[in-house]
């Protein structure tokens, strides 16, 4: 099924922000999954645990005694996400357009969902763990 849900039509047509995340450089001495990210002037705790799928309480636990001051590195949970959304301005939600191959929980995984949640956002267009390319999915968009 294509999309069918009016509000994210309404909001494609509205404009939309485009959610660009920070990136890590992956931790090659460690196989905790975990990495390095360096503080900007526009970072917040909470933006940038967003971004990593973790929140504020962890990102301090991992980082004992770091101020998080533009420059500072920190140490995240690293895992490469290959897609992004559009947020919906307003909305700590947005879409995102299903491409060739895509399957759902690397699809959840990527928005720090589930697939459970995921599905419930989307019933008419997740049936199965196969995704119709163009389809276009609500997903958890907060990081932007």
């Amino acid at each position: 099924m294509r999309f069918n849900n009016n509000f994210l039509w309404l909001a494609s047509f509205l404009g939309v922000a485009t959610a660009l995340r920070r990136g890590c450089r992956p931790d090659t001495k460690s196989d905790t999954g975990a990495g390095f990210y360096t503080f900007t002037v526009l970072d917040t705790w909470i933006s940038v645990a967003g971004d990593f799928c973790t929140n504020q309480v962890e990102m301090q636990k991992m980082n004992p005694g770091i101020s998080f001051e533009p420059g500072d590195i920190c140490y995240v949970p690293c895992k490469v996400r290959t897609r992004d959304c559009s947020r919906i301005p307003g909305s700590n939600d947005g879409y995102y357009t299903v491409v060739e191959g895509d399957e759902v929980t690397p699809v959840a995984e990527d928005f720090c969902s589930t697939v459970e949640d995921l599905t419930s956002n989307n019933p008419d267009a997740i049936t199965s763990n196969t995704l119709t390319p163009g389809t276009i999915l609500k997903v958890p968009c907060s990081w932007n």
